[in-house]
């Protein structure tokens, strides 16, 4: 069955856990209030998507136990043949696509990269040019007098601050954007932090933890400062979080996905349907600029896993590519 967001609005805090248990870089997507879901009554968990274009766009991999993601998948794509829905999967994880790939009818392209990060061997400690790059930008931060605390007691004067800065920072994008959600800083408050940089005393920028609790670790999307903050803050609330969580015991910081350079393994497709494919998605990471998010994150000497769009049944198509354009809050 589909329940439509409203209707499970009364058990948010259920459908927040479930995330937060069983989540991935597709959090924030399923959480936005746009998504509708999908369960059935044996399993425990269920699936995130938007329907655009005739498509159902799913976020990521089915949000349960891995043991039962190919069953709640294909109850799904059962539910959406019936709906004379097509189907598309954006940033599904490696494990997932593969085994989703063993039907020959799937196309499967290798779009992005999930980075990971672990606090106990933080980049700073660590040898070679960027590590040097990131103990400069600390030091620069530090001379400018920028200190670093968690936000834990509820300080709504704080919270203002946060949703000034988050405001102002979606408003100075300029350009084509591509973005998954809007961010939401205080909604489904279960398994989320804050952490913010001061200087003389006025907050300039902050970022989000959500817990995921199948990797014990956390997911690290949104850095968000003002436009005239320091150079170095945002390595600043990387490093500082990381050394937090580095105490806390915590190995695994989730970043992502962020778009490759160029597309990589493609499956499912003709030699010249997969040259075509890299000639749009060359266009359009070029158009929207998605180049900037990698060349920041591999300062921090992550550890890479590849994330990929899953077309089952030969959906490629212009509708499916529409769908994802749509789904994605493309903006020209």
């Amino acid at each position: 069955m589909t329940l439509p967001i409203e209707k499970i609005t009364p058990d948010r805090n259920n459908l927040v856990k479930l995330v937060r248990q069983w989540g991935d870089v597709n959090t924030d997507g399923i959480l936005d209030a746009s998504c509708q879901f999908f369960t059935t009554p044996d399993i425990e968990g269920l699936i995130g998507y938007r329907i655009e274009s005739g498509n159902a766009v799913i976020f990521g991999d089915p949000v349960c136990a891995t043991k039962d993601q190919s069953q709640l998948a294909q109850a799904f794509q059962q539910f959406c043949l019936e709906q004379a829905l097509g189907i598309v999967y954006i940033i599904a994880s490696e494990a997932f696509s593969q085994r989703a790939s063993h039907d020959p009818s799937t196309v499967l392209i290798e779009f992005g990269v999930t980075f990971t990060l672990n606090p106990c061997h933080n980049p700073i400690n660590l040898t070679g040019s960027k590590s040097a790059l990131l103990r400069k930008k600390l030091r620069h931060a530090a001379h400018e007098g920028i200190t670093f605390t968690e936000y834990i007691t509820e300080d709504k004067s704080v919270e203002i601050a946060l949703e000034k800065i988050s405001t102002a920072w979606q408003k100075e994008r300029q350009g084509p954007q591509i973005f998954l959600t809007h961010p939401t800083l205080f909604n489904d408050r279960i398994g989320k932090r804050w952490f913010y940089a001061l200087q003389s005393g006025e907050i300039i920028g902050f970022l989000i933890l959500n817990e995921l609790k199948r990797y014990h670790g956390w997911l690290l999307n949104n850095v968000m400062l003002n436009k005239d903050a320091a150079n170095g803050v945002s390595e600043l609330l990387v490093i500082s979080t990381l050394q937090v969580l580095e105490k806390e015991g915590c190995q695994s910081v989730t970043i992502g996905p962020v778009p490759r350079k160029k597309l990589g393994e493609i499956r499912g497709l003709s030699r010249f349907s997969a040259l075509i494919t890299q000639g749009i998605y060359h266009l359009s990471k070029n158009f929207f600029n998605l180049g900037g998010h990698e060349l920041f994150w591999e300062k921090f000497q992550p550890t890479r896993q590849a994330s990929y769009l899953l077309f089952p049944n030969n959906n490629l198509s212009f509708k499916s590519i529409k769908a994802i354009m749509r789904a994605l809050n493309a903006q020209t």
